[in-house]
C-alpha cells in the first residue's frame, strides 16, 4: 500500500529525512513518533505528493513518486485523507459545509452529496452539530469535522499530523477511539505524534524518527 525505498529529503543544507525504507500493508494502523524537526510531517507529505523525495522512490498504491505528473497527483490525492494538526476549517462555512467541500470540489452531485456527508458526521458523532460553524465548536468537536472531511471520500489511505496536538487528554483519547473505528473499516492509517500515550498498549506498530532518520520500529 504504502512503501518508501532509500527516500531522502533535503531542504537547502538541512537533511529532513534520510534513507528511509519500509512498508505499510493494506489495513494497517501505523503510528509515527519522534521529536518536533525529526521529519514526521515531510515524511506524510511524501505520501499524498506535497513534496517529492530527492533521492529514492515513495510508492502509494499503483502511483510511485518519479512517476507522477499534474494529472496523476490529483488521482493519487482522492485515495487518500490528511487530517491536520491546526484544522482548517472556514470560518464562514458551517459544519455540513466544511465537510461537503471535499466532494464539492470533484464535482459530486448535490443529491449525493447530503446522504454521504451525514454518514461521515455520524461515523465521528457530530451528525447534529451540521448546522454548527466552527467558531462554535470545541477543539475536540473541531478536529472530528476534520476527520469527517478527511474520510467523506471514502480514501484508501487516512494520513493524521499531530491530531490531538491540541487536545486535553480525554479527548485525545476520544479521538483515537475514532480512528481504529475508521482502521476497522479497512482504511490504512498513518498517525504522526509525538505523544507516546496515543500508540501505548495499542498493538500496533510504532515507526520512531529522529535526526530525519527511521532508527527503529517498536509495538506500540
Amino acid at each position: 500500500m504504502i512503501e518508501f525505498r532509500e527516500v531522502s529529503k533535503f531542504y537547502d543544507t538541512v537533511t529532513a529525512l534520510r534513507s528511509i525504507n519500509l512498508t505499510i500493508e493494506k489495513g494497517e494502523m501505523v503510528f509515527l513518533t519522534g521529536p518536533s524537526g525529526a521529519g514526521k510531517t515531510t515524511f506524510l507529505k511524501l505520501i499524498y505528493a506535497a513534496e517529492f523525495p530527492d533521492n529514492g522512490k515513495v510508492m502509494v498504491s499503483q502511483w510511485e513518486s518519479d512517476k507522477l505528473n499534474g494529472s496523476s497527483i490529483p488521482k493519487l490525492r482522492r485515495n487518500i485523507g490528511v487530517v491536520f494538526q491546526d484544522f482548517r476549517l472556514l470560518s464562514n462555512r458551517n459544519v455540513f459545509d466544511n465537510v461537503a467541500l471535499a466532494l464539492r470540489v470533484r464535482k459530486v452531485s448535490e443529491k449525493e452529496i447530503k446522504p454521504i456527508v451525514l454518514d461521515a458526521l455520524k461515523m465521528v458523532n457530530l451528525r447534529h452539530k451540521t448546522d454548527g460553524y466552527p467558531s462554535e465548536l470545541s477543539g475536540g468537536e473541531q478536529q472530528r469535522v476534520v476527520i469527517a472531511r478527511a474520510i467523506v471520500g471514502d480514501p484508501a489511505i487516512l494520513l493524521a499530523d499531530e491530531p490531538t496536538g491540541n487536545l486535553d487528554p480525554d479527548t485525545a483519547a476520544g479521538i483515537i477511539r475514532i480512528f481504529k473505528d475508521i482502521n476497522a473499516r479497512g482504511v490504512t492509517m498513518l498517525i504522526a505524534t509525538h505523544n507516546p500515550l496515543l500508540f501505548r498498549d495499542t498493538g500496533k506498530r510504532v515507526l520512531r524518527l529522529d535526526n530525519a532518520a527511521l532508527i527503529r520500529e517498536e509495538q506500540g
